[in-house]
């Protein structure tokens, strides 16, 4: 009985180290992995995800991990350097890069700064689809199981868990988003964060800024931002928690849309279920 009891505490014990490069990837690897699975979070919450690069500090802090987890899609363009300074042993597994892409279409979405912007690219903001990051903890469920083989049983039993989770939360979201009539379903912000979010719950989008949290507009491409959304007769511009808001709050007081509350855009949050509560609730609260 007492080895019983002594293997039940042992085989949750802490088995494995891993880093994560993303806020969002820390809390599904820490949802997946539990307590077997310690994780070094490289970037964490509140940090700019489009401006880090690593440093000499934080590869140090890496040295341990056997895997280190990105995003992907593009989003971390210093992956390349980055394996070149791992050690033996050490991979690096891009979360997003089996999950379906979405490329930057004029057809899909309107970009009020300029029709062309970015036409073709891979837009690597895929966690606004929860179906997509219900396909990333089967990614990190399956690269921990294997590198610990051992752990198999809890990996797969929490993975189950987050994904029926997510299963509710995306229940939960569309049902809020219900609300919304669909003559009123047109997300605007200031860069193209939510193009898998507008794809996946149907809604139109209008990036004015485009890609980058950090993109500039001239006072001609400001000038057809303002005619279009006139055009389109938008009651509400959604700013961003990282983005620069003079622009949006600009176009809002020539065009009388209201200025709604913050998304969160680019995932540089510690829970991924609070910042879809807070992203659905705030939309909706604005177009509903």
């Amino acid at each position: 009985m007492k080895f019983l009891l002594f293997f039940l505490l042992t085989i949750g014990a802490h088995a494995l180290d891993v880093a994560s490069l993303h806020p969002l990837i820390t809390d599904a690897i820490k949802q997946v992995g539990g307590k077997r699975v310690t994780v070094v979070e490289v970037v964490k919450p509140g940090m700019n995800v489009h401006k880090f690069q690593p440093k000499a500090a934080d590869i140090r802090k890496m040295s341990k991990a056997r895997l280190i987890f990105a995003s992907g899609k593009g989003l971390e363009p210093y992956l390349k350097g980055l394996k070149d300074s791992l050690q033996a042993g050490q991979s690096i597994i891009e979360v997003g890069r089996t999950i379906p892409s979405q490329k930057v279409s004029k057809k899909d979405q309107i970009y009020a700064c300029c029709p062309n912007h970015a036409v073709g690219g891979i837009d690597p903001h895929w966690w606004h689809n929860i179906g997509n990051m219900e396909r990333a903890i089967r990614v990190i469920e399956k690269s921990l199981i294997k590198a610990d083989p051992a752990g198999k049983a809890i990996y797969t039993a929490n993975s189950k868990a987050a994904r029926k989770r997510l299963d509710q939360l995306e229940a939960w979201a569309k049902g809020q988003i219900a609300t919304i009539p669909k003559g009123k379903r047109h997300l605007v912000t200031a860069h193209a964060a939510f193009g898998y979010f507008c794809k996946a719950y149907g809604f139109k989008a209008t990036f004015v800024q485009g890609l980058s949290s950090d993109g500039e507009i001239s006072a001609t491409q400001l000038a057809a931002s303002i005619q279009e959304l006139r055009k389109e007769q938008i009651p509400v511009v959604f700013p961003e928690q990282s983005a620069n808001p003079k622009i949006l709050s600009q176009i809002a007081k020539q065009t009388g849309a209201k200025v709604g509350k913050s998304l969160i855009a680019d995932g540089s949050t510690k829970s991924y279920q609070a910042m879809i509560q807070a992203n659905v609730t705030n939309i909706v609260a604005g177009l509903k």
